[in-house]
């Protein structure tokens, strides 16, 4: 189940132009047909989105009298939204390069799971499947809601109408696709963080000294996922970080443009009910990306107190000293560590200046 939903991720991913890898037989590859398809992806993309936003815009306008400040926290929307888009399609690169970086620790995490008898279900914990399984739900339907309510908008199935809603739809996408690429690179970390513990805890309590050798394997697989997590939030921070500032602005704006359609402009019902649990999810989709990253660091620095009551080896007290001056922290571009805390302080900002706006709204309203 895991690797279908990778596979079927990366394989999304390529058809809207935001990587050039593929994933299959569990390791990454590209060719030179999806690197060229990539690139003119990309160009067709960042040329034409512009162009249906504005035309979005206009229908928008003409279709009936909208107050002022909706009108500004549109195009304030859309611009912001293109922007991170842009960005996106530039830096498509250096993800590239991030998930190259992932393949030789993957091989051995394989390996090394293989080897301490963690397969199928039981290599996995089952919180870590639940968490994968519970993103992949948000990330899809929040794609595709998004695809239905402009094919929904399309009030003739014209061909100028139907290459908007494609690449309008695609643009959408590509901003909840991309951080689904960082979630799942932290999943793995933290998985593999996780067989490390759970064989390391076994090791230590068979008092077995036949397990030396295995320690020294576990202890370089976990200075590797410490390395690898570090150097992947360092090629993706400026991505969340891009990423994080269009949230916290669709987050402001859609729960301004919820309230005033709900309560100063007549909306069917149906459309209110689809606003606000799209909102609600969308919500969750990034507070488990947080989440995620607090995993991994969790898993990381677990704490070892059942080993108190057990003799040492010269070679478990090493590893000991190792983890413990072992750190891990996920700082985005060294303005804020990417944990729940943020989260939490992204939503009490959100709030703040939903007030802020709807004060906007009262003023120019009168």
């Amino acid at each position: 189940m895991v690797f279908w939903i990778v596979k079927l991720y990366f394989r999304y991913s390529l058809a809207i132009g935001i990587t050039s890898q593929q994933f299959s037989r569990q390791k990454f590859y590209s060719t030179l047909f999806s690197r060229t398809y990539a690139m003119i992806a990309n160009i067709i993309t960042v040329g034409m989105v512009p162009i249906c936003m504005w035309q979005v815009r206009s229908v928008f306008q003409s279709e009936r009298h909208y107050p002022q400040l909706i009108l500004i926290t549109k195009d304030i929307r859309y611009t912001v939204s293109f922007l991170v888009i842009l960005y996106t399609l530039l830096s498509r690169g250096f993800r590239d390069t991030a998930f190259t970086e992932m393949q030789p620790l993957l091989r051995t995490l394989f390996r090394e799971e293989k080897r301490c008898g963690y397969k199928g279900r039981e290599g996995v914990r089952r919180s870590l499947r639940m968490l994968l399984l519970l993103k992949f739900f948000t990330l899809s339907w929040l794609c595709i809601t998004e695809v239905v309510f402009l094919l929904n908008s399309c009030d003739v199935l014209v061909w100028v109408n139907i290459v908007r809603f494609f690449f309008l739809s695609n643009a959408n996408n590509i901003l909840e696709m991309v951080p689904m690429g960082y979630f799942l690179a932290m999943w793995h970390i933290a998985r593999g963080f996780d067989c490390v513990n759970r064989r390391l805890d076994q090791i230590v309590k068979s008092k077995s000294p036949r397990y030396q050798k295995e320690l020294q394997h576990l202890w370089f697989l976990h200075t590797s996922l410490t390395k690898t997590a570090l150097n992947l939030n360092k090629i993706y921070a400026p991505q969340m970080l891009a990423t994080r500032l269009d949230h916290f602005i669709i987050g402001v704006i859609q729960a301004y443009w919820g309230t005033v359609f709900t309560f100063d402009l007549s909306t069917p019902w149906p459309w209110v009910v689809y606003g606000s649990v799209q909102y609600q999810v969308r919500l969750v989709d990034y507070y488990l990306i947080d989440y995620m990253c607090d995993l991994a660091v969790k898993y990381h620095d677990a704490e070892k107190h059942s080993w108190s009551e057990i003799r040492w080896t010269k070679e478990i007290s090493s590893y000991v000293i190792y983890a413990n001056s072992s750190k891990l922290e996920l700082w985005i571009c060294g303005l804020f560590k990417a944990d729940r805390s943020m989260w939490f302080g992204m939503i009490s900002s959100i709030l703040y200046y939903i007030l802020v706006l709807l004060q906007f709204h009262m003023v120019m309203g009168k």
